[in-house]
Order: structure tokens, then sequence, then C-alpha cells
């Protein structure tokens, strides 16, 4: 038996297992990059922007007036399609996929998000409008994977009551002011707060959002406002983000109280030892601005003579 054959026939093996192992790490990074495509691969740059086609001569709205998708008829109007005869040249357009469900095409677009299921629209109401004014991009989309549908803020470019009706009633069958949406139930009230941050949709409902939120938030207290909050949470929560301290409370509030009870951070033992790294100097690193509620910079020259203070 030759050993050293037999080991580079395993080092041969190792390096090509290496190999394959990261060319498949890279393909399912890169695959997840891309969305997947459903029963057809359709480039709207190639025939919008390269060849100058306008959208009306594949699409036409339909008796409900939706928008239809171009039939097969449709297409051979450009393209050479043998119907009787599929062959790989049908692959141009169709997905792998759809040629194994008998070139089936229902999946080709992205599904709608459950916000849609009340809406009534008609592309007939709105055939002066250019396409791209609600389907941004669309122009530019080279896979149908990639469509987008509108979102709430992007109708109300125009439904803002003075260029197109504002009232829910006009795009929705149950949607309206007097019917809190599907998110509102179960525990929303103690939820809700992430959702305000980041949604705008509150103002659809609500006409003041402001104070909306005040008239609850001011007479009640935030869930996290428990028994240790004093003493823990809170001065972490006031430093990143003080504008919803200042919902309910003035700006005096906190110096009126700091002023008379030392933070609990004082009651530590090195609080004020004779060391550099002391408690005191680590606070004051961390967040010089509240070590100013309560002492002026004049203080910290009582001892720091030759120390450049940050302000």
């Amino acid at each position: 038996m030759n050993i050293v054959s037999g080991d580079k026939d395993m080092k041969r093996t190792k390096s090509l297992t290496i190999i394959l192992a990261i060319l498949a790490t890279f393909g399912f990074a890169f695959s997840g990059c891309k969305k997947e495509e459903g029963g057809l691969k359709f480039n709207h740059e190639l025939h919008v922007v390269d060849n100058e086609m306008k959208c009306s001569e594949c699409h036409e709205a339909g008796k409900d007036g939706k928008m239809e998708n171009p039939s097969m008829d449709k297409c051979s109007e450009c393209h050479d399609i043998d119907l009787d005869n599929p062959s790989d040249d049908c692959l141009m357009c169709h997905t792998l996929k759809s040629s194994l469900n008998d070139y089936s095409v229902e999946d080709s677009v992205p599904e709608k998000s459950k916000g849609y299921s009340d809406v009534v629209f008609t592309h007939e109401a709105h055939e002066d409008v250019e396409c791209n004014t609600c389907h941004k991009g669309i122009e530019k989309d080279d896979t149908l994977a990639e469509l987008e549908w509108p979102e709430m803020v992007t109708c109300q470019q125009c439904h803002n009551g003075d260029d197109a009706p504002s009232e829910c009633e006009t795009c929705h069958t149950k949607l309206n002011k007097e019917t809190p949406p599907e998110s509102h139930h179960g525990d929303w009230a103690m939820q809700h707060g992430p959702a305000s941050r980041f949604d705008r949709s509150c103002a659809y409902c609500h006409d003041n959002p402001k104070r909306f939120c005040n008239d609850c938030h001011q007479t009640q207290k935030p869930k996290d406002h428990i028994f240790n909050w004093k003493t823990t949470q809170h001065g972490q929560d006031a430093t990143h983000d003080r504008r919803l301290c200042a919902v309910c409370h003035p700006a005096s509030y906190c110096s009126d109280c700091h002023r008379s009870q030392k933070p609990v951070s004082h009651a530590r033992g090195d609080w004020m030892a004779y060391t550099r790294e002391n408690g005191h100097a680590e606070a004051a690193k961390h967040n010089f601005r509240s070590c100013n509620v309560c002492h002026t910079t004049s203080e910290c020259r009582q001892c720091h003579q030759n120390v450049i203070l940050r302000k």
C-alpha cells in the first residue's frame, strides 16, 4: 500500500469538501438577497425602458376594475410561442417551477398583505395616474418577485381630502374610525408603544395623536414604572430618550427630586475615593450632563484644579 498516495488522496478529498462547503455557504447567503421567483420570469425594465412599451400595451382593466395580466395570446404578438410543442425556449419566461406545473403562472407576484383584505380598488378610476406613482420603481424591476404593493402613505398623497376623498369608506369595506383594526385586540394596550413609534398610521383614526396619547399617559403610569423603577432603571432610560419622559414630566421634575435625594449610585463605597477610577469619575465619563443637574463645574474644580473638564 502506498501510504503517501493515500495521504494525498485524503488531503484532496478534504480540500474538495471544504471548497464545496464554502460554495454552498455563499450560495445560501446570496440566495437570500434575492426574492424567490414564482411561476413567471418577467423583466419590466426590458419592456418599459429598453423597448419603450406602455403598460396599457400588455395590461387591460377587467370588468371588476382590476388590471388583468396579459394572456399568452397577448405575449405572442411579440414572442414566437408554440403552445403545442413546449421546449427549453419556454424557460426564457417561465421558471422551472412553472414548467413542472404545466406552465402555471398563478403565483408569479408577491402575495398582498392582510391590510388589503377589505380594500376596494378600481384601475378605471385611476386611469390618469401613472403606474409608477403607486407601484414605485416598477419600470426598473427585472423580476416580478420585486413587485411592491402601495402602502397607505402612498395612497394618501392623493387621498388627502382635497385631490381625492380621504374617508376610510372610500377604499375600505370594514376599516373605519369606529371599528378597531385586527391588531388592536388582546394585549394591544400593553404592546402598542413600539408600534406607535415606528408606524404613522395612528393618525388615520386619531385626529390628534399627541393629545390622544397624552390624555392616557399623563394619568396612567407606563407598564415599566414598577416598584423599583425609581431606584434602578429610570436613569438609564431617561439618558437614552428624555422625550418620552417629557410626555408626563416637565424638566424641573428631575431636578427637584435629584437636588433633595442623592442618586443610588452615590451610595457606592468608592464614590469619592482618592483613586483615579473611582465611582464618581466613572459616572462623569459616562454622562457628564447628569452631573450638572445638581452640580456646577466650579464644584469639580475644587478638587480637579488642573483637569480640563468636558461640558
